[in-house]
């Protein structure tokens, strides 16, 4: 006697699929829940917080003008570089002959204070002729602005200034700053680099002059001159002192006092378990009330869970600094969202491109902490998109089964 098995393909692949999601959905919510490493071996589940980053300070700067535009200027360029560099909170006071910033802030100290302190003043020069350059006993005459003409040409004339990484002499690959000009100035640049072809020129910023060959063989140069780093955040600085304005008045720093951080306590836990509870009655009542189909509610419920505890074991895993006091403004946000955008099925691609527009400009022209919260909500649009379509997959096959 024989035996007959009938498997249905379609149907076994429907169910390890079902397990497998499933699998990874119980994975991402026992991650995100608080102290999840209490009841997983010790597991380091923790939310790395910001709290022990932030740090605040006041400098008081002194500018050599009595123009108020001119003050406008520099306390402008400041704001952009330090906003740029997404310093949480910014703020900047004019003075009678100065400014005061205050900022407080998780990011590097030392690389804030060089946005902050450096008037980052480049201007083209040329070497001087009574000057040795080959002199053993005078190793940094080459970086001496004193030991150089200056020219017509500054940062002004050049409409941006990017920084990429070009193959050096040596053959390695290191950071280079291309000064791009404007195309109204090119023809007058290159006759003036012609002048000095096979010679030394330089770029002098801030007094240090970083030495520039013009080739004899170019007919046009690219204008480029070394980055003597290639650390990241050290080049995402660079690149905003030099794309950020050009401060035509020297300033001082007088003063500087630290000021003490008070960070917001937050108990993570109980306002776990509040949003939790907010969310279960919320749709406990619409589903009670019928305000909405059963299967709508069931699928945005899910993929809310979902989007949250992804969004949380991810910045879990990755060790990612994260503001506490900012997440369950995120959640509540969210929720509302994706309550949105799976109830109105007709208008959702309206509300979604507004949704974007609105999250994309207060991204790119808010500022602090407005800006990044624009930002993770850009992020939590796009994780509730892929989960509604995933999540009513996962309800279909469920009920099927």
């Amino acid at each position: 006697m024989k035996l007959k098995l009938k498997i249905n393909i379609k149907s076994l692949v429907n169910y390890i699929f079902v397990i497998l999601i499933s699998s990874g959905f119980i994975a991402s919510i026992l991650i995100a829940l608080p102290l999840t490493e209490t009841f997983l071996n010790k597991t380091p589940y923790d939310l790395y917080t910001k709290d022990y980053l932030y740090w605040s300070k006041e400098y008081t700067l002194e500018i050599d003008s009595e123009n108020p535009k001119e003050i406008e200027n520099v306390r402008n360029i400041i704001f952009k570089r330090l906003d740029r560099f997404e310093v949480e909170d910014i703020s900047i006071t004019k003075l009678d002959k100065g400014l005061k910033v205050k900022i407080t802030t998780s990011k590097n100290k030392e690389v804030v204070e060089e946005l902050i302190k450096n008037r980052f003043y480049s201007q083209i020069v040329t070497r001087k002729e009574d000057v040795d350059f080959e002199n053993e006993e005078d190793q940094y005459a080459y970086l001496l602005a004193t030991n150089y003409n200056a020219t017509n040409w500054d940062r002004s004339d050049f409409r941006n200034v990017y920084l990429t990484q070009l193959k050096a002499s040596t053959g390695e690959y290191s950071y280079f700053a291309i000064f791009k000009l404007w195309p109204n100035k090119l023809k007058e640049f290159n006759k003036f680099l012609s002048e000095y072809k096979g010679q030394y020129i330089g770029v002098s910023i801030d007094g240090l002059v970083t030495p520039y060959f013009v080739s004899e063989q170019e007919t046009e140069n690219i204008f480029a001159i070394p980055i003597s780093t290639d650390d990241e955040t050290q080049i995402k600085a660079i690149s905003i002192l030099y794309n950020s304005g050009t401060i035509n008045s020297t300033f001082t720093v007088s003063s500087e006092t630290d000021i003490p951080v008070v960070n917001p306590k937050i108990n993570y836990i109980a306002i776990s378990i509040l949003i939790f509870l907010g969310l279960v009655l919320t749709y406990g009542y619409l589903l009670i009330s019928k305000n909405a189909p059963r299967d709508i509610l069931i699928k945005s419920l899910l993929t809310t869970v979902l989007t949250m505890s992804i969004y949380l074991s991810i910045l879990k895993l990755s060790q990612l600094p994260v503001d506490l006091f900012i997440l369950p403004i995120e959640a509540i946000l969210t929720m509302i969202l994706i309550r949105v955008i799976s109830e109105n099925k007709d208008s959702t691609i309206y509300i979604e491109s507004i949704l974007l527009v609105v999250l994309g400009l207060t991204t790119f022209l808010g500022t602090g902490f407005i800006a990044i919260i624009a930002r993770d909500l850009l992020v939590l649009l796009a994780f509730a998109k892929i989960l509604l379509v995933i999540s009513g997959w996962y309800i279909k096959k469920l009920i099927n089964i």
